[in-house]
């Protein structure tokens, strides 16, 4: 008898155990957010290879070769878009607490889903045909191009009519994303618990931290969060770019970014030409030398945040110098005592140095026009037959230098992974100056003359540290970054040791600038917003023909100055695009325009010339217009 309870007892639990519904509540759930997430993922891929084989005519230089590296840049913006667009869903999905499992709250996620990524769809789609319009990936300045005397929602619908197959085509995607959701009824709700509240909480936050990462484009330390403009580093020309980027990212990265505003000062367009113009023509027959000896080397090195406040040799005596090795260089250099920074942040020095493109009321390298087609250092360089690189001691896609160098012209880039060996790593940012400055030296000597190359150092940047065996060896000062500044220096001098036994030295002109000046916290002289902007430009020619050793230029300047100064010692012989003017040019009145905190001008005004007030309009409506107009080339 007891048997026979036994095995009905057992046979009961066995039944129950068969028709005890699963628990989806539990990692499963999980599982199907991710799967959710995978799908749009796939959808973000599968129409950039549409996009790209709808507008194939216009990318004639793209091979299927090519397609690896493109897609290889492009899933870093998908992964972008991704957690974009989902960011929030994913929050509110994650909540720890019982009640997201109700019927009701599983529906509304569900409708939050489709409409967020539908959102997203819709504009990827249009994409495919108003890019025809514009060459470019739609961006947030979209909506504000057309608010003011364009019906927005009648462009729209126009353009259903004429292309009613991408509607339908995004249609059936989102009854795709809506069908292919997943479960959204649960039988039973989890208990509330400590032990399921700390789940649901770890989980919650290793999603918001994975969704960082892939909005920033990246784990490094050294990764600010991508732009428009890194995606230039997977293609080898602007309009490329559109091809790597997704439009969702295009816009909501650039939502809330103040818009470039065409400007109407001047009516006639040749009037302010003769007030003012970044054309520098050269209406002579282009003859480049044929010796190679005959054309200069170029090396540019970009010192990180080395203001002015630090070098003895452009202040007054009783002010403590941290850069003993560059104020004797500058002793055998020509040498600027007025110059300025065009930004305030490093990724504003790339455009201003090897562009001649200031960034002013916002940074030109995180606005949608840092696509444009641009002229840039290493473009004009590369016409006269030079050989062009860029070297950064951080990781490969730091701060999207990477991307910004090449689309100037500076084809081949060195960044920590070309220096391969980790042991010289300073824990934070990339390599120390002093082992990747040697570095850059001897790379230098494989390459081919002419050539034209530029680093951008690091180790002068917070968290303001140096290497152990150095510690006591530089001047303390009064602040962290004092020390930093003496070993860059000293990291300076060894590189200049290096080279000048080197064969292509005395052939080569060398060009010292910071990337940005600093608020003084110590000195009254470089505390306003003008003079905070204070930097060294130096140029420095070892045999003393082009750049005049000892000599100052003590009248403005900028470094929007550095490319048509170079191009102009070169003896260039093409026209090119540029901001900035030579130094060389006695014919024009030299000038400094920035926006320390609002429109600045510095500039000697004349009898018989312009005002100041006439020639920041001009400049602004240049530069304004041109950036909108896409056009920052000779050409246009």
């Amino acid at each position: 008898m007891d048997s026979i309870m036994i095995d009905s007892l057992y046979l009961q639990t066995y039944m129950k155990s068969i028709y005890r519904p699963k628990n989806y509540t539990r990692f499963s759930y999980f599982f199907s957010l991710i799967k959710r997430l995978s799908l749009v993922l796939f959808f973000l891929l599968l129409s950039r290879l549409a996009f790209y084989l709808y507008n194939q005519y216009l990318f004639p230089g793209v091979e299927w070769e090519n397609m690896l590296v493109i897609f290889r840049g492009g899933i870093r913006f998908d992964l972008s878009a991704l957690f974009y667009l989902n960011t929030i869903y994913l929050v509110l999905a994650l909540l720890p607490f019982p009640f997201i499992f109700s019927i009701l709250y599983q529906h509304f996620l569900k409708i939050l889903f489709v409409l967020f990524n539908a959102a997203g769809f819709f504009f990827q789609l249009f994409d495919f045909i108003f890019f025809r319009t514009r060459l470019r990936r739609i961006d947030f300045t979209f909506f504000s191009e057309f608010t003011a005397d364009v019906n927005l929602g009648h462009i729209f619908l126009e353009g259903l009519r004429q292309y009613v197959l991408f509607f339908f085509l995004w249609v059936l995607l989102v009854i795709g994303i809506w069908f292919l959701y997943g479960r959204v009824k649960y039988l039973s709700r989890p208990p509330f618990t400590f032990r399921f509240f700390t789940l649901r909480t770890i989980v919650l936050c290793l999603v918001l931290l994975t969704g960082v990462a892939a909005i920033r484009g990246g784990t490094d330390r050294t990764t600010r969060p991508i732009t428009l403009g890194n995606a230039a580093a997977y293609v080898s020309r602007p309009m490329e770019a559109a091809i790597v980027l997704n439009t969702p990212f295009c816009i909501i990265r650039t939502l809330g970014k103040s818009d470039v505003e065409k400007l109407d000062f001047f009516s006639d367009r040749e009037a302010m030409s003769g007030i003012y113009s970044p054309v520098h023509r050269n209406d002579s027959m282009p003859i480049i030398p044929e010796e190679e000896a005959a054309r200069k080397n170029v090396v540019i090195l970009i010192l990180e945040s080395f203001s002015r406040e630090y070098i003895g040799y452009l202040n007054p005596p009783d002010m403590q110098t941290f850069t003993p090795f560059l104020d004797s260089l500058m002793s055998q250099s020509l040498t600027c005592s007025l110059a300025y920074a065009n930004g305030r942040k490093s990724v504003d020095a790339i455009p201003s140095v090897l562009g001649s493109i200031p960034s002013l009321e916002q940074s030109f390298a995180l606005t949608p026009y840092a696509l444009n087609s641009v002229e840039g250092l290493g473009n004009a360089l590369m016409k006269a037959g030079y050989h062009t690189s860029f070297f950064h001691g951080a990781s490969e896609g730091s701060m999207g230098l990477d991307g910004m160098s090449r689309h100037f012209g500076f084809d081949h880039y060195y960044g920590k992974e070309a220096f391969s060996d980790n042991s010289k790593f300073d824990g934070y940012w990339g390599i120390w100056d002093e082992p990747f400055l040697q570095f850059f030296a001897h790379t230098l000597n494989s390459f081919p003359q002419p050539f034209a190359s530029a680093v951008f150092t690091i180790s002068s940047h917070h968290p303001f540290v140096i290497p152990r065996e150095y510690e006591g060896v530089f001047s303390e000062g009064t602040l962290p970054v004092h020390r930093c500044i003496g070993y860059a220096d000293h990291a300076l001098k060894c590189f200049f040791e290096t080279v000048k036994d080197m064969s292509w030295y005395s052939n080569t002109l060398f060009v010292v600038v910071a990337d940005h000046g600093t608020f003084s916290l110590i000195h009254p002289n470089y505390q306003t917003d003008i003079e905070s902007m204070a930097i060294p430009v130096v140029y420095h020619d070892p045999s003393g023909i082009i750049a005049e050793k000892g000599l100052m230029y003590d009248r403005y300047t900028q470094q929007i100055d550095i490319m048509p100064t170079l191009l102009d010692m070169l003896d260039y012989p093409f026209s090119f695009f540029a901001f900035g003017r030579s130094i060389l040019d006695t014919l024009t009145t030299p000038f400094v325009v920035n926006y320390p905190s609002g429109w600045n001008i510095l500039r000697d005004e004349k009898e018989k010339e312009p005002s100041n007030e006439l020639f920041l309009k001009a400049f602004r409506q240049q530069y304004n217009n041109r950036l909108v107009e896409d056009r920052l080339t000779v050409a246009d």
